[in-house]
């Protein structure tokens, strides 16, 4: 049994959003599994290479969130909201 080490619990949710960092790499589409006010678990569609710092958005860049990876396990990641 894994150790849980969130100081909040998640929310689990299953919602496509889209990711970028990098204008020649454009817009990438993720998954978000779980999420909370400060952070998220995001699972990643074979996107190998992630820089630390990146954007994500829910709502078609209606609102955008600029993360930073915490962990990463495979295509699964966890993330901090930095705004």
């Amino acid at each position: 049994m894994e150790l849980e080490r969130r100081s909040i619990a998640r929310t689990t949710i299953s919602k496509d959003a889209l990711l970028f960092f990098d204008t020649q790499r454009g817009v990438l589409t993720c998954r978000v599994q779980d999420i909370t006010n400060s952070g998220a678990g995001i699972e990643l569609h074979s996107l190998n290479l992630l820089p630390l710092n990146f954007e994500l958005t829910f709502d078609k860049f209606h609102t955008v969130r600029e993360c930073r990876v915490i962990w990463r396990q495979g295509d699964f990641i966890g993330v901090a909201f930095q705004n």
